[in-house]
């Protein structure tokens, strides 16, 4: 049985007036996965890695500002604001779930969300696995939020990429076409591919295709960064297993052993692929993951 047909929708009103939507599996008593996907791509995208999770975990999908069916609002919140409304979101719904353990599990900017949700609000989970989070060095994540503030950053190449993405497209096999093993898809599980055209797409009455991320969301994304993310990492308080892909970004690479140095309660392991790597070994990443939860 397909994944969506196995979870509720759910949206809620944040404080800023736009609404955040996603999904949610029925609470069954066992501990829940809350889950945030990287930009440009929404929850569902990863529906191959969740899907065989349903089996030990509840599933809490959250599709960020502008991503999946959530409002794009007037314009990006900014990252910290963001994590603030995707922790409303949460706390609305995180009842259902009661006393059971509840895990924050995201990839690239959907850990980053993450780290910012539980440095804020310890409470909110006990435990945390986080794919490939976009963590730059300390004095880099400095520099970033510097030139995001003078405006800068919108002219870096993933930004500049971003804003003039194509967004629309004849038919299913021209998106198809456009996307198979192109920049970061390149190398993707083909269902996972189809997940990303299927859920993150939507159509129009002519069979049109078209983008539901906004480009200017997700390039107002890459041309930003947290304030402040080391102190917030530092903060952390509960378990942090961070997977990362053997041949994601250099930065990343730099980034993690001083990170582990900052906070005993953070370790890191690695699997083969990219920065998508769970869009390249969807199974080995789901049993990384319940391995992990399991120890």
């Amino acid at each position: 049985m397909p994944l969506i047909d196995q979870l509720k929708r759910w949206e809620h009103e944040v404080s800023a007036g736009f609404t955040l939507r996603g999904y949610h599996s029925e609470p069954t008593g066992k501990p829940v996965i809350h889950f945030i996907h990287g930009n440009g791509f929404c929850g569902l995208t990863y529906e191959k890695i969740l899907a065989p999770l349903l089996n030990d975990y509840d599933l809490f999908i959250s599709d960020a500002q502008g991503h999946g069916d959530s409002d794009a609002g007037e314009e990006y919140a900014g990252w910290n604001r963001s994590a603030r409304y995707s922790s409303e979101a949460w706390e609305h719904y995180s009842a259902l779930w009661k006393d059971v353990p509840k895990i924050a599990c995201g990839h690239s900017y959907g850990a980053v969300m993450s780290c910012v949700m539980m440095a804020k609000q310890p409470e909110l989970f006990s435990r945390a696995i986080l794919l490939d989070p976009v963590l730059a060095p300390e004095l880099t994540s400095h520099i970033m939020v510097l030139m995001s503030q003078f405006g800068l950053s919108k002219r870096m190449a993933m930004s500049k990429q971003a804003a003039i993405r194509t967004t629309m497209w004849d038919n299913e096999e021209a998106l198809w076409n456009y996307f198979h093993e192109r920049g970061v898809f390149k190398g993707w599980d083909e269902d996972c591919l189809r997940s990303y055209l299927r859920h993150g797409m939507k159509r129009d009455e002519k069979g049109r295709v078209h983008l539901k991320c906004p480009p200017e969301i997700e390039a107002a994304i890459f041309a930003s960064y947290p304030k402040w993310l080391w102190n917030k990492l530092r903060a952390i308080q509960v378990p942090v297993d961070i997977i990362y892909g053997e041949k994601t970004f250099p930065f990343i690479h730099k980034a993690l052993p001083k990170l582990v140095k900052v906070n005993s309660n953070i370790s890191v392991t690695s699997l083969p692929g990219g920065h998508c790597f769970m869009q390249e070994d969807p199974a080995t990443t789901t049993e990384k993951i319940s391995a992990l939860l399991g120890a």
